[in-house]
């Protein structure tokens, strides 16, 4: 069985304080780890910055590579963002949520354009009601977006001009093709989408072209048992389809096998009493091609790394 260390390793913010500068971040939300290049992106959203850091040099300082310029609409400047994606180009997408668009800045650029929304907030295609999940599909340039006061997940081909639905029906809901208050999102190369559907405590999948999800993980009811979820927050999904969901009101990090009833805890805040604190409020996760684990946390003002342990073997 895999497992993780129990102690993580911060990557910034080891002193759990709020600041502004390159070593230290302001209520992070969104990360995204680039295991080719040995970097991490997080999405600084209270300074209203990404920063880059280099995984080889971990307690090193931090690089804007978006924003940064107090908040605002300008091209230069981001307001509240909440995800970021960076494609193999090392191109920047971000969620700048209280500007409702996506801004993309090219690699070393000062500014950014926007590739989706930018039309006020809103219910129309061309609107974004606040960007709080981020997914590019590189092969086709498509922008996954999930849209959480829209209840809807909209893919947006930046060509186009707007969005189609791909999830949800734009109305909050429990029923199989409906979601409410949807967060984090994965896709797979064949455009299945996976979502951290909020306030129905489930991940649902849902497949190309299909007009319903299923549930993978919780959806028994909010609570604390292994079959549930608390307000999950984000989702990854490994290369062997084991689904990773950051289990927010629970602080906690569950794995789900694919087909299972039920998940097992691999990084619990209520036990992990290290020297560098504990988990609170984990708002997203992610995996490097190790599988190593790498954690935001919003109230801790953080970001920890829990590293793959070698399997071994017992007779």
């Amino acid at each position: 069985m895999t497992e993780w260390s129990t102690k993580g390793i911060p990557i910034v913010g080891a002193d759990m304080k709020f600041g502004y500068d390159e070593f230290h971040l302001g209520s992070p939300f969104g990360l995204f780890v680039d295991g080719e290049r040995g970097n991490i992106y997080v999405a600084d959203t209270h300074n209203h910055r990404v920063q880059k850091f280099n995984l080889k040099a971990i307690g090193s300082a931090g690089i804007t590579v978006a924003g940064g310029n107090r908040a605002g609409n300008g091209t230069n400047q981001l307001n509240m963002p909440w995800v970021v994606y960076v494609d193999k180009n090392e191109n920047v997408y971000v969620g700048d949520t209280d500007n409702s668009r996506i801004q993309m800045w090219a690699k070393g650029a000062t500014s950014g354009v926007t590739v989706a929304g930018g039309n006020g907030k809103g219910t129309g295609l061309n609107q974004i009601g606040a960007c709080q999940g981020l997914f590019v599909h590189e092969e086709t340039n498509a922008l996954f977006i999930s849209d959480f006061y829209n209840d809807r997940i909209v893919k947006w081909i930046p060509e186009k001009g707007e969005g189609v639905i791909v999830a949800g029906t734009g109305i909050s809901g429990s029923k199989a093709d409906q979601i409410s208050g949807p967060r984090g999102i994965f896709i797979d190369q064949c455009e299945t989408i996976y979502i951290a559907d909020l306030w129905n405590n489930r991940i649902q999948k849902w497949k190309k072209g299909a007009t319903e999800g299923f549930t993978v993980a919780g959806g028994n009811g909010k609570g604390s048992d292994a079959n549930q979820l608390s307000d999950p927050w984000d989702v990854e999904v490994d290369q062997y389809g084991n689904v990773y969901v950051a289990d927010t009101s629970n602080n906690r990090i569950m794995k789900w096998a694919p087909d299972a009833s039920s998940g097992v805890v691999i990084a619990d805040g209520k036990e992990w009493m290290t020297d560098s604190g504990k988990f609170s409020e984990v708002h997203s996760i992610g995996l490097d091609k190790e599988g190593n684990l790498f954690v935001s946390e919003r109230l801790n003002d953080r970001l920890q790394k829990f590293n793959i342990m070698p399997e071994t073997n017992s007779c």
